[in-house]
């Protein structure tokens, strides 16, 4: 099941799942997000205007009650940070706390190592991720004998590149944030794997797969999410 909570973004991600034989339910309701055995929290407008708006603290709750019931959970984008500590903007409620670090924000007075060219905000196009292998299920997305692989990103918002009690894959724009973040059946991605062509779907798809194979007997991905 996929939650758009308002400001969400979830086109994209509904036509990849679709192109990997996954038929998503698109709710938003946090009620029917709670019963979903797998929840997905797509990507979302992260600008000050959009947050402004904010969103219902059901949408908090339905994703921490999931987590403590240790059903499989895929954070996309903006919603990383709602499992975050501390609030994306004033207007929105304090995350979930699933992992204990802070949201942060890119500083554009911070400069870039190239040239030294002030920091961009938001961070838009292709970086270099490093540790997705040590994910059980992911790292068969990474290349035989390469150190990462790229994916796409669009966010202003980030997690730090250390997080206690989980593990982190890191990218880097001008300082190194977290990429990924994964613990037990739960796995935040600041990537966006509906934006990040072959590779992108491969890891939805090595997600699914993975999933299935601590749910199920089955060695095929499932075929309607629920």
């Amino acid at each position: 099941m996929v939650l758009d909570y308002g400001i969400a973004r979830p086109r994209r991600l509904m036509f990849a799942l679709s192109a990997i034989g996954i038929e998503a339910r698109l709710t938003d309701t946090p009620l029917s997000a709670r019963q979903a055995d797998i929840l997905i929290v797509p990507d979302g407008d992260d600008h000050d205007d959009a947050l402004a708006k904010g969103i219902s603290r059901g949408v908090i709750d339905a994703i921490a009650t999931h987590v403590e019931r240790e059903r499989p959970l895929l954070a996309i984008g903006l919603g990383l940070c709602f499992l975050l500590q501390g609030r994306t903007h004033p207007a929105m409620p304090p995350g979930a706390d699933v992992f204990r670090a802070p949201v942060q924000r890119f500083d554009p007075r911070m400069a870039n190592d190239d040239g030294e060219r002030p920091l961009l905000s938001p961070h838009l196009g292709s970086s270099f991720v490093v540790g997705l292998d040590r994910h059980p299920g992911l790292r068969s997305t990474v290349p035989t004998g390469a150190a990462g692989a790229w994916y796409t990103f669009r966010h202003r918002l980030c997690a730090p590149a250390r997080i206690p009690q989980a593990d982190v894959a890191v990218a880097h724009h001008g300082v190194p944030f977290a990429a990924a973040i994964w613990r037990g059946p739960t796995l935040a991605c600041h990537f966006l794997p509906e934006q990040s062509g072959a590779i992108g779907l491969e890891s939805l798809r090595a997600f699914f797969a993975a999933t299935t194979s601590t749910q199920t007997p089955a060695t095929s991905p499932p075929k309607a999410l629920p």
